[in-house]
C-alpha cells in the first residue's frame, strides 16, 4: 500500500496494508435521514412547488457552500504537492463556480426574470471541466492499467446518455432551439463527468485514501445524476421545485463534504 507525503504527492512511502479508513455509516444514515426529512417536509408545507422557490433558494446556495469551504480547505492542505494541490483546487473551484451559479440564478428567479438560459448556466457549465481536471489529474497520477472493456463502456456511457437524450428532446421540440441546446449541454458534460467518475471509483477503491475518493466519487455521481435526470423531466415540462430529482442535490454535496472531511483527516 501507499501513502503519499502532502508535501511531495509524487514520492511515495510505503506503510503497512493495514493502515485503512473507514466510512462512519452512521454521518451516511444521518444525511439520508435528513434529505428525506426535508423532502418531505417541502411535499407537507408547500403543496405548491412554486411556494419553496425562497427556501430552496437558500438551501441551494448553502449546499455547494459547505462543500467549497471543505474542498478549499483540502487543496491548501494539499499546497505542496504537485499532483493533489492542483487537483483538490479544481474540485473547490468547481464547488464554488455551483454555488455561485446557485446565487445568480436565486437574484434572476427572485427579480421574475426568464431563467431559460442566463449567466447561471454559464457558470453552472465551468463545474464540468474543472470536475475533469481533478478526476483526470488523480488518474493520471496512478497511472492504472485500463483493459478495452473498461474503455468501452466509459465512452459508452455518455454516448448513450446524449443520444436517448437527443432523440427524446428533439421527438418532442421538433427543432433545435436554445432550450434543446441548454439541456443537451448539460446531459453532454453530466454524461462525461458521471463516466470519468465511475471510473475514478473503480480505480480509487484500494488504498488509505480510497474509502475517502470512493465517498467522494459517490458525491459527485450523484450530483451528476441529478443533472442528468433534470435535463430529462425539463424535456417533458415534469420538473418541479419540489420533484425527489433535487434529492440527488442535497446528499450529493453532503456526501462530498465529508469525503473532504475525510480527506483532511487523512492527510
Amino acid at each position: 500500500m501507499l501513502r503519499w507525503n502532502k508535501k511531495d504527492s509524487e514520492t511515495p512511502e510505503v506503510v503497512p496494508e493495514r493502515l485503512t479508513s473507514k466510512i462512519n455509516y452512521k454521518i451516511l444514515i444521518s444525511i439520508a435521514i435528513l434529505i428525506v426529512s426535508f423532502q418531505a417536509y417541502l411535499y407537507y408545507a408547500f403543496p405548491k412547488p412554486d411556494d419553496a422557490s425562497g427556501l430552496l433558494d437558500i438551501v441551494s446556495i448553502i449546499n455547494p457552500s459547505i462543500a467549497t469551504v471543505f474542498g478549499f480547505y483540502v487543496a491548501k492542505q494539499y499546497k505542496g504537492s504537485k499532483v493533489f494541490g492542483k487537483a483538490y483546487l479544481a474540485l473547490a473551484l468547481a464547488l464554488a463556480m455551483n454555488a455561485g451559479g446557485e446565487i445568480i440564478y436565486g437574484v434572476y428567479d427572485t427579480l421574475g426574470m426568464d431563467t431559460t438560459f442566463t449567466a447561471a448556466d454559464i457558470v453552472f457549465y465551468s463545474f464540468y471541466p474543472l470536475v475533469l481536471v481533478h478526476l483526470i489529474s488523480n488518474i493520471r497520477f496512478f497511472k492504472p492499467k485500463i483493459g478495452y472493456l473498461t474503455k468501452a463502456w466509459v465512452v459508452a456511457i455518455p454516448i448513450v446518455i446524449t443520444s436517448v437524450y437527443s432523440y427524446l428532446s428533439y421527438s418532442k421540440i421538433g427543432h433545435p432551439d436554445l432550450t434543446f441546446f441548454s439541456g443537451l449541454t448539460y446531459v453532454v458534460l453530466s454524461s462525461i463527468v458521471l463516466s470519468g467518475t465511475m471510473l475514478g471509483a473503480r480505480i480509487f477503491r484500494q488504498g488509505v485514501l480510497g474509502v475517502a475518493w470512493l465517498v467522494l466519487l459517490i458525491g459527485i455521481i450523484l450530483t451528476t445524476t441529478g443533472d442528468i435526470w433534470y435535463g430529462y423531466l425539463d424535456t417533458f415540462d415534469q420538473y418541479t421545485l419540489t420533484h425527489p430529482m433535487n434529492m440527488c442535490y442535497y446528499a450529493g454535496y453532503l456526501v462530498i463534504a465529508y469525503a473532504l472531511y475525510k480527506h483532511q483527516k487523512i492527510i
